[in-house]
């Protein structure tokens, strides 16, 4: 009984930490060209709008995820043009897209289909991938029967700890984030950066966003949409990762570690339901809390 539990809640836990970890890579490179992008839940929502319907038009499954990074991309480059060409407010911009994107995606959703809420019964959906003797090892069993995101997510937080610390790209980004002065006086291109980061943002909050709905064919709109506040969670992955891809992994695992005690808590006892969606947010908070008076820091380092 036990290890069943035990495999449940380390397969909820991983599948929970992907679309997370990715926005969180996302914003980390706007982050860090001084740039920071809080359309998260945005750029999640219409890829996973257009990902589904795309895949729904053409019965192809790559097509949809391109779609997805595509219109997130777009929304992301349009933060960018915005603030950089017009010098609009950044905060602001970022919260008009995350406005935007709710009721767009919502109204598209209505117009095709009569309701924000739409079900693809007959469209191809990501399969689970089984990894061969791990399936059959109790408790390392989670870690297998994921969809190709899940495990792609892991293998990009280590290429971007890559790129960002052993590569002249990472060392240029990281010079605009800690002093835009110095980096323009070593011919360091802020603007050129600024521009890549947002392209890096949209094509891993579009991967974010496609894992919320192409496994499963379903698209959810409203208010509350298919994203469910996890672009808010990965602004605190950002914090408490504190603008290392390796960190900001881990961080991600614990979110995905309480929305996998959430999952158990409300099969498991009476406690209601909404309550206990909150879990994860409260524990984001608490631990950031916990981390600034640890380190006795006065900020987060977020440079909006």
């Amino acid at each position: 009984m036990i290890i069943p539990l035990i495999d449940s809640v380390i397969y909820t836990m991983l599948a929970a930490t992907t679309p997370v970890v990715l926005a969180a890579l996302g914003v980390m490179f706007t982050n860090f060209s001084g740039m920071f992008n809080i359309a998260l839940e945005g750029m999640m929502l219409v890829s996973a709008f257009f990902s589904v319907f795309v895949v729904d038009i053409t019965s192809n499954l790559w097509l949809g995820m391109i779609a997805g990074i595509g219109a997130a991309t777009i929304l992301g480059l349009s933060i960018f043009f915005i603030c950089h060409y017009f010098h609009a407010e950044i905060f602001i911009v970022g919260m008009g897209a995350n406005l935007i994107a709710t009721g767009l995606t919502t109204f598209m959703a209505v117009q095709l289909k009569g309701s924000s809420s739409l079900i693809f019964e007959n469209v191809p959906k990501l399969r689970r991938i089984a990894i061969p003797i791990i399936e059959n090892i109790p408790i390392l069993r989670g870690l297998s029967g994921h969809y190709v995101i899940d495990y792609l997510a892991i293998a990009i937080s280590v290429i971007c700890y890559i790129l960002v610390f052993y590569t002249p790209y990472g060392y240029h980004l990281r010079t605009i984030g800690k002093d835009e002065w110095v980096a323009k006086t070593l011919g360091i291109s802020i603007t050129k950066h600024q521009f890549i980061s947002y392209l890096w943002c949209g094509f891993l909050c579009g991967l974010g966003g496609a894992v919320l709905s192409l496994p499963v064919g379903v698209f959810l709109g409203g208010p509350v949409g298919m994203a469910n506040g996890r672009g808010w969670l990965a602004i605190a992955v950002l914090c408490l990762g504190q603008e290392n891809p390796l960190n900001i992994l881990a961080a991600a695992l614990f979110i995905g570690a309480t929305s996998a005690l959430s999952d158990l808590l409300q099969v498991t006892t009476s406690l209601s339901p909404r309550l206990l969606m909150a879990l994860p947010f409260a524990a984001a908070l608490i631990a950031i809390v916990f981390y600034m008076a640890k380190e006795h820091k006065t900020s987060l380092g977020i440079k909006i």
